[in-house]
């Protein structure tokens, strides 16, 4: 889904910390390759880098099944660590948190809690959820199922898409919406998958008549070229790329200007975590060793808005943004038409504390 995942980070990091308005001297980096960080390599790597280079800081993007224990080393070798991931996992503050180690994340499973409040409280209280195989899992149907319940909503159909999608038809499941009659469906689709989908449900009696909730992955622009000719499909995210805030809108044009092309998820990522690392360089001389302790107090002004810390040091954009999916006779577009107020979010762990881990050993969401 992302093939130039490191080099699209990198060039979002680098287009920060290297920037020729910069007063602050560029880091150096080591940079090691490791496959898809679903191993025990990101550890082995981490440890040789402190021993071995004294490293100030490690930045990783590994498997959240991981995590634990990449987050126990860290924490016994007293060295900074910025773990990076979509967020489509609920962290726990008895296995991840650590005053030396922050999250930064796209929050993935707070969009999808606020979606179901949304459609809650737009869209009316019955809801069907269709998902895929892989995008199924995670805490992403868990957060959709509790913010739209809890705001009085009832889930009248649920279908998960087999494996094999490819050989699939989705009958079952157009039948299956048909019957249920829903006010709005949550989709939880990705990558190829979510491209038959939108082509199925376009061609179904649904398009036009109930409005589709989708994650921020199902309606990655990069991801789509052709017009479904799809009403009402929305989604809730942390960003959008149409966002037309002054922050975004220099982003953008930083990394076309750098790379020229739009950039993606993966050049957000790295471009707010140079961000981070500039904010802590810029008022400590040097990346602190407890940098949990140190982000506490601080909100930093990214692309997706002011973005403030909780107390597992997970990094949580204050503001969600409904985003309306509309093609515009060349490509496909997130307009943001509403927001929501993440704010007092931060209690949502607590509601989640007990939840199993689900998922897969790639460290992001994709088919």
């Amino acid at each position: 889904m992302y093939p130039s995942l490191a080099m699209d980070f990198l060039i979002g990091f680098k287009s920060v910390i290297e920037a020729p308005d910069c007063l602050v001297p560029a880091p150096q980096l080591y940079i090691e390759s490791i496959g898809n960080a679903s191993n025990d390599a990101p550890i082995w790597v981490a440890e040789k880098l402190i021993l071995q280079n004294n490293i100030d800081l490690a930045i990783s993007f590994c498997s959240f099944l991981k995590l634990e224990e990449m987050v126990r080393g860290f924490n016994s070798y007293r060295k900074p660590l910025i773990h990076l991931d979509m967020g489509g996992n609920i962290l726990k503050k008895s296995e991840h948190y650590s005053p030396y180690v922050i999250h930064h994340t796209l929050n993935a499973w707070q969009s999808a809690y606020a979606s179901g409040v949304y459609a809650a409280e737009k869209f009316g209280k019955k809801a069907a959820m269709i998902s895929s195989y892989y995008d199924g899992g995670y805490h992403l149907s868990s957060g959709i199922f509790a913010g739209y319940t809890a705001s009085g909503g009832e889930m009248v159909f649920n279908y998960v898409a087999p494996m094999d999608y490819k050989s699939e038809t989705y009958e079952g499941m157009i039948n299956g919406l048909s019957e249920a009659k829903p006010d709005v469906i949550f989709s939880l689709f990705s990558y190829k998958e979510s491209e038959k989908v939108f082509d199925v449900l376009s061609q179904s009696a649904l398009n036009g008549n109930v409005p589709f909730i989708t994650t921020g992955f199902m309606t990655d622009e990069k991801m789509h070229a052709k017009d479904y000719q799809l009403d009402d499909v929305y989604s809730v995210a942390s960003w959008s790329f149409d966002d037309d805030n002054a922050a975004m809108q220099e982003f953008i044009s930083t990394y076309k200007n750098t790379y020229n092309e739009q950039p993606n998820i993966m050049s957000l990522l790295g471009y707010e975590t140079g961000q981070l690392v500039l904010e802590l360089i810029d008022e400590y001389g040097n990346i602190p060793a407890n940098i949990g302790d140190v982000i506490q107090d601080k909100t930093i002004n990214t692309p997706r808005g002011e973005i403030i810390f909780n107390d597992i040091n997970e990094s949580l954009a204050k503001e969600q943004k409904v985003r309306k999916f509309d093609f515009n006779q060349i490509t496909y577009h997130n307009a943001v038409v509403d927001h929501i107020d993440l704010t007092n979010s931060k209690n949502l762990h607590e509601m989640f504390a007990d939840l199993p881990y689900s998922g897969w050993l790639n460290p992001y969401i994709c088919t």
